[in-house]
């Protein structure tokens, strides 16, 4: 399995013949919006992109981009929840599927569960399986000890925003999220796209155990990263 980290909180996953980008964020729809350019280029162009599932964790601009799906092929096929199913309709995108909290669907060689996650909005957190690794994505959330209950899945890699701001924990509160988890290691993430919603992920994995910080755009062995 290998995992290509895409900007904010989006990453291309590689599991034997299967293919899945969670939260991919590849326009420039936020700097229109709300004056917050990106900081880092688009890895990838969404006219390009088919792969077995673009899975979106909830309907903000920079997890399900609308100029981005927009432009995507019909054909794609997406996962995301209630409200972003709607959103995705709007867009022109009808193979969608929709997740709640507890639910769990298979793509290919990978079983994607929705997990819990305290938001701005209707949102969840990602557990993947597949290879015989498990891996946690927090997506975009809030501090809550409901979030420890991930410790139940036995992750081998945690991946959870740190930027503190617009409806995320901050560090001390990853710090703590990822303790309480256990995973062997945690990947700090949603820092590096826009200079107004930014932190040093550097006060995450100074104060983890066996964190560390991925590069941009840089693809990597699961197990390379655990070793």
């Amino acid at each position: 399995m290998t995992i290509r980290p895409i900007g904010q909180s989006g990453y291309l996953l590689k599991c034997g013949t299967t293919e899945i980008i969670i939260d991919p964020y590849l326009s420039d729809i936020v700097n229109k919006v709300a004056g917050r350019a990106r900081s880092l280029p688009a890895p990838m162009d969404p006219k390009e992109i088919m792969v077995d599932a673009v899975v979106c964790t909830h309907d903000h601009m920079d997890h399900l981009d609308p100029e981005a799906a927009a432009e995507m092929s019909k054909e794609q096929f997406f996962i995301t929840t209630h409200e972003g199913k709607a959103h995705l309709a709007e867009l022109g995108q009808i193979h969608v599927a929709a997740l709640s909290e507890g639910e769990q669907i298979t793509v290919g060689d990978l079983c994607l569960k929705a997990v819990f996650a305290k938001h701005s909005c209707e949102a969840f957190g990602l557990i993947v399986k597949g290879e015989g690794y498990t891996l946690y994505f927090s997506g975009d959330t809030l501090y809550d000890e409901r979030l420890f209950a991930v410790a139940e899945e036995q992750p081998d890699i945690t991946f959870i925003c740190i930027n503190g701001r617009l409806g995320n924990m901050n560090v001390q509160e990853a710090v703590v999220t990822a303790q309480k988890i256990g995973a062997k290691v945690s990947v700090p993430n949603h820092f590096d796209m826009f200079a107004s919603n930014t932190e040093d992920p550097r006060k995450f994995t100074d104060r983890v155990s066996g964190s560390k910080v991925l590069g941009f755009n840089k693809e990597y062995n699961i197990k390379e990263i655990l070793q």
